[in-house]
């Protein structure tokens, strides 16, 4: 759902990326930034109490739970908000499904199961042939309705203006079979449909309408945007015309507030009810707070370091893998993660579904062995401690954002330790962003989901054209068993292939894999129905919320 977005302040996630919040993000991922689906673990509240709350708040109607509280308004916090309002803008689609604006066909549940959300149901017809009936009495903000032509035209648009979009959509061809009923083809057997169109890359939108200005701009969400200032708030208003159950709450506040410490502060005032991208170093705030709890709630992805492979430092494979068995990861988590993760030395390594590849490869830390490969590519130690290659010193500049500078420190710190001459850049993530486009760059961090279809995922990394292949990865074989995992529709194949294809970018060292990124979320004692979920960073609104009174 990586980057991740996923992807700088405020929101999420970063993914990525994802973004790849990401993750990014990034993170979106990606989020790259945005997709920041991360492995927080920790001590998170106690949640049998709400639960109690969002059973009630779902069997009572709107009038009796705004009697018992004060529901007028809930304020989230977040590291980042959209600079956009049209959903096929860098991460946009992952704010506003995160606050209750957007949604997509499907949904995957707290469970990790895929359910309707605008479908109301889905077949598979044959090996390449999905049909998919939706709700008729679903309807845009403005009242149009969403049938299959308006679907299709918003995946289609999403296809082609959307980078982060195209893993999930590029072999999907969409049809129309009547009214309500969309006929989806693939290009490979019995992919898994309704997995792809549950990623907030693919909300629907109405393609007709212009989605610069909020007069403009037509989802489907139950709460509608009222006011946008990019980077700064967005405040949405209960949609009176919404086509599911009507949340309780009236309206939301979206704010960026970049500062942790102004997020937490924010949240343990009461001023807030929800502050997301909590850093693990400000846990300790928590812990005897009556006024906020912390979710801290597993997710799958990996926190991951991109080389730019077009470096004529990078172009040794050996000089790759030698930092990748520099790092002492278990120490990573402690200095970057206060604990509140666990190491990982392969991509996949973050999936449940791909626990054996989590200590794969990279079996150890051993900065011996790291020394050697770098002796063998020629790069010999200096008496200063930093390596040199025909008189130049092996340097890397990585690049940092959001909650990653202690991070990127340690890390500088453990390749300095083999006579790497590091530094690190932390800033905002355009600066990211910008340094790709212009090829200006030596490494970044990226947290992108590794939950989701196996051959989407891995393509989206290490296909030459993938869109979160930042380095340019371009291998013979990966590409070899990629194409063969896109033929292969056996369940235990295909694990097995996507771990060969896990271990084989590993081994080609295109990118370095340390931990899943912590998520951790802060909520007010005084919010009822909060759901923690693996893919916060689009889960924070439910319409089961509740507010106590003030």
């Amino acid at each position: 759902m990586k980057k991740v977005l996923f992807l700088s302040a405020l929101i999420v996630i970063i993914t990525l990326v994802g973004c790849s919040n990401n993750s990014n993000t990034a993170s979106t991922g990606n989020n790259p930034a945005g997709t920041k689906d991360s492995a927080g673990a920790g001590s998170g509240p106690d949640t049998s109490d709400k639960a109690d709350a969002a059973d009630k708040a779902g069997n009572a109607d709107k009038g009796d739970n705004a009697d018992k509280g004060d529901n007028r308004e809930l304020i989230v916090a977040g590291q980042e908000i959209a600079a956009s309002l049209d959903p096929v803008k860098p991460l946009t689609s992952s704010y506003l499904r995160n606050i209750g604006a957007a949604e997509a066909l499907f949904k995957v549940d707290a469970g990790g199961k895929v359910q309707p959300e605008l479908a109301e149901s889905a077949a598979e017809v044959d090996p390449t042939t999905w049909e998919i009936e939706l709700r008729p009495e679903a309807r845009f903000w403005s009242g149009k309705a969403i049938d299959a032509d308006a679907v299709i035209a918003s995946l289609e648009r999403s296809k082609s203006l959307d980078l982060q979009a195209k893993p999930f959509l590029e072999e999907l061809t969409f049809a129309k079979k009547d009214d309500y009923t969309l006929q989806v083809k693939t290009k490979r057997s019995h992919m898994q449909v309704p997995l792809n169109l549950s990623y907030y890359q693919t909300v629907i939108h109405n393609a007709e309408a212009k989605h610069d200005a909020i007069g403009t701009m037509d989802l489907t969400g139950m709460y509608k945007v009222v006011e946008f200032s990019p980077k700064q708030k967005m405040i949405l208003a209960l949609n009176e015309n919404y086509w599911g159950k009507k949340p309780v709450i009236q309206r939301v506040v979206y704010e960026e507030i970049s500062d942790e410490q102004t997020r937490v502060l924010s949240v343990l005032s009461g001023r807030s009810q929800v502050a997301l991208n909590i850093g693990t170093t400000s846990l300790a705030q928590f812990r005897d707070s009556k006024e906020a709890k912390i979710s801290a709630t597993p997710a799958a992805n990996t926190q991951t370091i991109y080389l730019n492979l077009g470096k004529p430092q990078f172009e040794d494979v050996r000089v790759r893998q030698a930092l990748s068995w520099a790092l002492n990861r278990e120490e990573l988590v402690i200095l970057a993660a206060e604990g509140e993760s666990i190491p990982v030395s392969t991509w996949l390594g973050s999936n449940p579904a791909f626990a054996e590849a989590k200590n794969a490869v990279y079996i150890k830390f051993d900065p011996d062995k790291a020394a050697e490969l770098l002796d063998e590519a020629g790069w010999a130690l200096g008496s200063e401690g930093i390596r040199y290659k025909d008189g130049k010193p092996l340097t890397l500049r990585l690049m940092t954002w959001g909650g990653d500078k202690a991070l990127g420190e340690a890390l500088q710190n453990q390749w300095t330790s083999v006579g790497v001459k590091a530094e690190v850049q932390h800033g905002d993530y355009s600066l990211i962003q910008t340094a790709r486009e212009s090829g200006d760059w030596d490494a970044s961090i990226e947290a992108w989901s590794t939950f989701g279809d196996e051959l989407t995922l891995l393509t989206g990394q290490y296909a030459p054209e993938g869109s979160a292949n930042y380095g340019g990865f371009n291998d013979a074989e990966t590409n070899q068993l990629l194409a063969r995992l896109a033929e292969e529709s056996d369940g235990a194949a295909r694990n097995k292939l996507a771990l060969q294809i896990n271990e084989r970018v590993a081994g080609q060292a295109p990118v370095i894999s340390l931990f899943p990124r912590p998520q951790i979320t802060a909520v007010s004692g005084k919010l009822h129905g909060f759901q923690d979920h693996f893919r916060q960073f689009e889960n924070t609104v439910n319409a089961n919320l509740t507010l106590d009174s003030k």
